[in-house]
């Protein structure tokens, strides 16, 4: 297959996300692009607009999290593609004017904030968007919905130009509001999406930064669809053919891995799932949650890659199991806070085009849930310019249930998260923290799937 057939077909697999304030440009940008490539364009906002309508229509309180949840849980919302523009409908209803008016927009930010309404939301918008050939816009879409997405825009304008077009947007549709007033509503989204705990409204560590102020929209749609485009090439160039290793492992490492990965299925019944998401010619970072001492060798052995792996330090004192560990590429660290000369020797392998597995929750989880990373995986990946690959391991913390087959071992390998090397903007900490959160959002998709 060429290079140019096999661009198309990657193209074809491809999620693209437009985040940006309200008023920015997005709803338009990503539904003339999604047009033009023939994508399906997913509007977010429209859907956390309908559950405000729902809510409202309701007489709740857009602030009461648990009814709005509630709601956001139970309602039938679907996407209908006709002769006309893509539309909305709530439980068998045509929405989409509805959920323009000022009412909903006043409400809309308190209602999405809700940690209940988000998951909702977020788990149809990823359902969506599983088959590929999207254009997703909102203001978390990058960031926390598809944080895989291989190519992620950011776009901006200054307040003013926002609302000229959000005035005539609300025209077009037969509604009349003053400018003013929608230039408070937006300062007020802005503080309130930005501000908010679960999901903010944040630039994507990599994303494609574009200022709509003063270009028209044929020329932002130009600047996306280009750089889609381009980025469909160089990952059709990436792309493995079927049985075409990425590296060679040394004799040694190839034979005990081959060992690891049959005894734990011989014995626990392992499942791996997702491994399509290796056929890539690159390094990569494997970050995986962690809940037993036995995940190092389930998941480096569920892995067709020779990788380096951070040990806690702890485990190198005994001189005879610490040679061992070394052996096979274990990196011991501090626990509290990564030593200078061990991130230096991480981002040393990885330019040498060593891959490495890191477990950044710092410690295991006792009740299995995914606990905050730590920003050194951010700092890593952005220093380097290797991209993330979250792995998913449940079932190690109880091997004797696997062993019987009461309990299920499992190592889902999520798709790559590619940050361009030097993409950090000026404001370094916020991008490592922004990019490490990215990756937990991606771990939770995992860990849903399952649970399914």
């Amino acid at each position: 297959m060429s290079v140019a057939d096999r661009a198309e077909g990657v193209l074809r697999s491809f999620i693209v996300t437009i985040d940006g304030p309200a008023g920015s440009g997005k709803s338009t940008t990503a539904s003339l692009l999604a047009e033009r490539l023939e994508f399906r364009y997913l509007d977010t906002g429209a859907m956390y607009r309908a559950v405000t309508y729902a809510v409202l229509g309701r007489g709740i309180d857009p602030n009461d999290a648990d009814r709005a949840s509630e709601i956001a849980s139970s309602v039938d919302l679907d996407l209908r593609v006709g002769d006309g523009p893509p539309a909305w409908f709530l439980d068998g209803q045509n929405i989409e004017r509805e959920i323009r008016t000022p009412e909903v927009s006043d409400a809309v930010s308190p209602v999405s904030r809700h940690e209940g309404v988000r998951h909702a939301m977020v788990k149809l918008q990823r359902k969506i968007g599983s088959r590929g050939g999207v254009v997703a816009e909102g203001r978390d879409t990058g960031s926390a919905v598809f944080p895989h997405a291989h190519v992620k825009v950011f776009l901006a304008a200054d307040v003013a130009t926002r609302a000229r077009r959000r005035q005539a947007q609300l025209r077009a549709m037969g509604i009349d509001q003053e400018l003013v007033e929608i230039e408070k509503n937006i300062v007020g989204r802005d503080t309130i999406d930005s501000g908010r705990e679960v999901s903010p409204l944040v630039r994507p560590p990599g994303s494609m930064l574009i200022d709509t102020s003063k270009i028209t929209i044929d020329e932002q749609v130009g600047l996306v669809e280009s750089a889609v485009k381009r980025e469909a090439q160089r990952i059709a160039e990436l792309v493995l053919d079927k049985g075409d290793p990425y590296a060679r492992m040394r004799r040694y490492y190839a034979a005990s891995h081959t060992c690891v990965r049959g005894v734990f299925r011989l014995l626990f019944g392992l499942r791996i799932f997702g491994r399509e998401h290796l056929r890539y010619r690159e390094n990569f970072i494997f970050a995986s949650n962690h809940v037993s001492y036995a995940d190092p060798l389930a998941v480096g052995g569920s892995l067709d890659r020779e990788v380096y792996f951070l040990a806690k330090k702890e485990l190198f004192r005994n001189g005879l199991f610490g040679g061992l560990i070394r052996r096979y590429h274990a990196i011991p660290i501090d626990r509290d806070e990564i030593e200078l000369k061990t991130m230096k020797l991480v981002l040393e392998l990885l330019s040498r085009g060593e891959s490495i597995l890191m477990f950044p929750e710092g410690t295991r989880s006792r009740n299995g849930e995914i606990a905050p990373l730590k920003p050194g995986l951010g700092f890593t990946a952005i220093s380097s310019g290797a991209s993330v690959i979250p792995v998913y391991v449940t079932g190690s913390n109880h091997l004797g249930d696997c062993f019987l087959r009461r309990r299920k071992l499992e190592v889902r390998i999520g798709p790559p998260i590619r940050v361009p090397k030097g993409s950090a903007t000026d404001d370094r900490k916020r991008d490592y923290q922004v990019l490490t959160d990215m990756v937990r959002s991606a771990l939770r998709m995992l860990k849903d799937e399952a649970s399914a």
